[in-house]
């Protein structure tokens, strides 16, 4: 079963706030060393060369803490470092053809924004985790389309997938969201965009496990 290894805080990599290698590996190894049990990799900015490096640098991280390594929408990247897994949004192709391509037991995750029609589809395409949000405002994606909570209610009902709630959440909004039915919750800023990484991830874990 994989549906246990998408629980808890789910981190996601951000050019913006890591600019350089140093700063992104560092980052990522202070989240793992306080339970951030899942990283993504999020890059729009660097070469393929560097994504490629970056990518392999992080699945292996991720190994040495026995952590899931996911790529953020390019299936050739996470097919080329070895992740554990992809996310997919919205046109970023389809599962059925992302699990062909990816090795056995790999993680497909899809962005669904509020959609629980749209998640009903990726859970029968072979998903393995649907992802809903913006929950609150977000400093990364500030005009992403805002999710009511109900909508993870409603997902807890109609879905036997892990759900993944994202945007804006924080120690201080994130017990209405496990509340609402999420099984993990996607961060970016909350962690890489605090001036003490490992500090601000060991807050959040702990914060997750005393609500759970």
């Amino acid at each position: 079963m994989k549906d246990h290894l998408i629980s808890g805080i789910y981190a996601i990599t951000d050019p913006n706030l890591l600019r350089t290698e140093v700063q992104l590996i560092s980052a990522v190894d202070d989240a793992l060393s306080q339970g951030v049990r899942i990283i993504q990799y999020r890059d729009k900015n660097a070469s393929s060369e560097q994504k490629l490096a970056r990518a392999k640098l992080i699945n292996q991280l991720c190994n040495q803490y026995q952590a899931v390594s996911i790529i953020n929408d390019s299936l050739e990247l996470a097919i080329a470092s070895n992740a554990q897994g992809v996310h997919l949004g919205q046109t970023d192709g389809s599962i059925e053809a992302a699990r062909k391509q990816l090795k056995r037991g790999s993680i497909i995750g899809v962005t669904c924004h509020d959609d629980i029609q749209l998640a009903q589809h990726a859970e029968r395409a072979g998903a393995d985790y649907a992802a809903f949000g913006r929950f609150f405002p977000s400093e990364t994606k500030p005009h992403a389309k805002p999710a009511d909570i109900c909508c993870l209610t409603q997902a807890k009902t109609h879905l036997s997938i892990p759900i993944v709630a994202i945007g804006g959440i924080n120690t201080h909004n994130m017990s209405q969201i496990i509340d609402a039915g999420a099984d993990s919750l996607a961060v970016i800023h909350a962690i890489f965009g605090q001036p003490d990484t490992k500090a601000a991830a060991s807050e959040l874990v702990t914060r997750f496990k005393s609500l759970t």
